[in-house]
């Protein structure tokens, strides 16, 4: 009987969850977030994950080294927090992101006259759902690049977004297609079941600008 409860105990134990108690634990619910580029905002940052219930992860370890990061992006995060690692960068927890995987369109970025103003071709726009869709094309290759879509201030009632786009320095000359969403929701009226919005470009010589009807 002894041999048999001890046998029992032990598939019990070999049964249980593992849990890194040393570097905080994994955490077992998806957290969802924003990602933003702090770099230059404070002392060595990168991409941090700026969650909605307003904690901040500062990704050191990425079990998928593949994942590409770039500002605005809507993510859900599975991470553990790292206890004993030190990190210049002090915007938030030190974490090791265990699992992530992108959620629908990326947020609007906040509207800023330091707007990179690196050079693209727009090949395609269109309103997908409560997003906007773009087939963007640019010369790289070497490094990542960031696009943003920010609410232009104006005088005006019709909201105007602009696209900038970050190449980071990539001088390498492969021509790459790529496709990003953002969220439109920002642009609803109260009272209202469609907004009308301007699209343009911000970089040097273009003078793009495009009308689109977004019905909600």
């Amino acid at each position: 009987m002894k041999v048999r409860s001890f046998a029992v105990l032990l598939m019990i134990f070999l049964a249980a969850p593992a849990c890194d108690d040393d570097a905080g634990g994994m955490q077992p619910d998806a957290h969802e977030g924003i990602v933003r580029d702090y770099t230059g905002r404070l002392d060595g940052c990168g991409y941090v994950i700026e969650l909605l219930n307003g904690e901040k992860l500062v990704p050191v370890e990425l079990a998928d080294s593949s994942f590409h990061f770039y500002d605005g992006q809507h993510v859900e995060v599975w991470y553990t927090g790292l206890t004993d690692i030190n990190t210049i960068c002090m915007a938030g927890k030190s974490v090791r992101i265990d699992s992530i995987r992108c959620l629908g369109c990326d947020a609007l970025t906040p509207w800023s006259r330091n707007l990179p103003s690196d050079s693209f071709r727009l090949e395609e726009a269109k309103i997908v759902g409560d997003c906007l869709v773009l087939t963007v094309q640019y010369s790289g290759g070497c490094q990542s690049h960031d696009f943003f879509l920010s609410l232009v201030p104006t005088l005006t009632a019709q909201p105007v977004v602009t696209l900038a786009h970050d190449a980071h320095g990539d001088m390498c000359e492969a021509w790459i297609t790529d496709k990003r969403s953002f969220d439109l929701t920002p642009l609803q009226s109260p009272g209202s079941h469609q907004t009308t919005f301007l699209l343009t470009l911000h970089m040097e010589n273009a003078p793009f600008s495009k009308e689109f009807t977004y019905h909600y």
